[in-house]
């Protein structure tokens, strides 16, 4: 089957962070090697534009297979999913260019325009993946001689750490990936920001991709990554399961260096807390990428190391699919 007939089947997923944004996953990426987002139609993005004519529609993300769509406060998730559908997949049937035209790294150094289109790209596939989960965007508002100007919203407007995300982490980041920058210019009104994510009580933040952390304190709980994944499992529908390790991570917005590794142990800590509780294995639901669908080899050496492994009489595989079953509550299909 075609890439763009595989992105032609589209699933419908309630965000588990925000009420106002759903997820419409494609089994492919919507136009290989391009993320973007987008607060308005633009001329050069086919599906930007289709979205943006649907009433009801404020903001759109892509990234790799997910669209991720926020309504207006207003506006009827019912009323909302099968226009945003129809609109993907017409757009999807008339180009393969639906998010426009890859930036040239090459035309970088000469324009200020590419490299505005540039640090855009860098922005949506680098940074706001991982502070989208926190409630804020950082968006490249324009390039004039090499200064970039950014410009912060959501949870990143008016927040207390918002100068050390930028300086220490944001900039940094920029600066060794486009050398012809030669300042980066916060221009967010902080001072309108309304529901801030930080408070200004000195503590620890998450962690930016490259491993830049941030001092201040989170305003509101954030779950461990361990609850996050147990409750992202249990809310995928069971025709999607299972699902694989890079998949989960792309679902929780982790995309940095690590994020598998991060997965895979925060995974090992959900088996622990099954097996105390005397339940089935959550974790099974999640399987690498080879032919046979099973989970990683730590998968079994650990149900083992915890008295819980395969029993004499059983496969690996057979066991993999009792506890997929047995934390479904109904038979999986046949892979």
């Amino acid at each position: 089957m075609s890439d763009t007939a595989l992105r032609r089947r589209i699933r419908a997923q309630t965000s588990p962070r925000d009420p106002a944004t759903m997820r419409f996953i494609l089994d492919a990426p919507v136009q290989a090697g391009r993320s973007a987002s987008f607060d308005g139609p633009v001329d050069g993005a086919p599906l930007a534009r289709a979205l943006f004519c649907i009433a009801g529609v404020s903001r759109v993300q892509v990234r790799d297979e997910t669209i991720l769509v926020t309504r207006a406060p207003d506006a009827d998730w019912q009323a909302l999913k099968a226009p945003i559908a129809a609109a993907i997949r017409q757009v999807l049937e008339r180009t393969d260019r639906p998010l426009g035209e890859v930036p040239d790294p090459a035309a970088v150094e000469g324009s200020d325009g590419a490299l505005l289109a540039a640090v855009a790209e860098f922005l949506d596939r680098r940074v706001n993946p991982s502070i989208t989960g926190h409630g804020g965007h950082i968006a490249a508002e324009a390039v004039e001689g090499g200064v970039v100007r950014l410009r912060m919203s959501g949870g990143c407007q008016g927040c207390a750490a918002s100068s050390l995300t930028l300086r220490n982490g944001v900039e940094t980041m920029l600066r060794a990936a486009f050398p012809a920058i030669r300042e980066v210019v916060d221009v967010t009104d902080h001072a309108t920001g309304k529901k801030p994510f930080y408070s200004r009580v000195p503590g620890h933040s998450p962690v930016l991709p490259g491993g830049i952390a941030q001092e201040a304190q989170p305003a509101i709980e954030i779950d461990p990554l361990p609850r996050q994944v147990r409750r992202h499992l249990e809310g995928l529908p069971v025709e999607t399961l299972p699902i694989t390790y890079g998949r989960l991570a792309r679902d929780l917005g982790m995309v940095a260096p690590g994020a598998i590794r991060r997965i895979t142990e925060a995974l090992e800590t959900t088996m622990r807390e099954d097996a105390a509780a005397d339940r089935p294995f959550i974790a099974a639901r999640v399987v690498g990428r080879g032919p046979l669908k099973l989970p990683g080899r730590g998968f079994f050496d650990l149900a083992r190391e915890l008295d819980r492994g395969p029993r004499p009489d059983e496969t690996e595989e057979v066991f993999h699919r009792r506890h997929v079953t047995k934390s479904l509550g109904t038979a999986l299909k046949p892979a």
